[in-house]
């Protein structure tokens, strides 16, 4: 009986962990990441602050400073909901946090950069000059 009652118990936790990681966006390493970018061109979206932006983006990024607050807000105004957002941050807390508003926003299709922009610098990949006045 105890074995039956373990064997619940892990599936519970299983179940419900799969639940949660279906209400924030696909999470992907930077590889991922940027073989989805290339494949189904969207909108990139950087979530860290001002400061964190000036040294260095993803091409293309779109910025909403999540510390800021009032990101549900901003985010239907600056993004399409029918088209891929790749979403980062520092380290893949915000941007978790982020993709799972995104989501209960209505959108679609929406990936989480683990590890953020530090792996993606790890992994070797390529970062812009930020541009102050770039799509806000």
């Amino acid at each position: 009986m105890k074995t039956f009652s373990r064997l619940f118990l892990i599936l519970s936790v299983l179940l419900t962990m799969g639940a949660f990681a279906q209400e924030a966006g696909v999470e992907c390493d930077p590889a991922r990441f940027a073989k989805l970018m290339a494949e189904r061109p969207g909108q990139v979206l950087d979530v860290r602050t001002p400061e964190e932006w000036a040294s260095g983006v993803i091409a293309g990024a779109r910025f909403i400073d999540f510390n800021a607050g009032g990101f549900k807000a901003a985010a239907p105004t600056q993004l399409d909901k029918a088209r891929p957002v790749y979403v980062y941050c520092a380290a893949g807390g915000r941007s978790y946090r982020a993709s799972k508003q995104l989501k209960e926003l209505g959108f679609t299709e929406v990936y989480d950069l683990v590890g953020g922009m530090e792996a993606w610098r790890e992994a070797g990949l390529p970062t812009v000059a930020y541009v102050k006045d770039a799509k806000r």
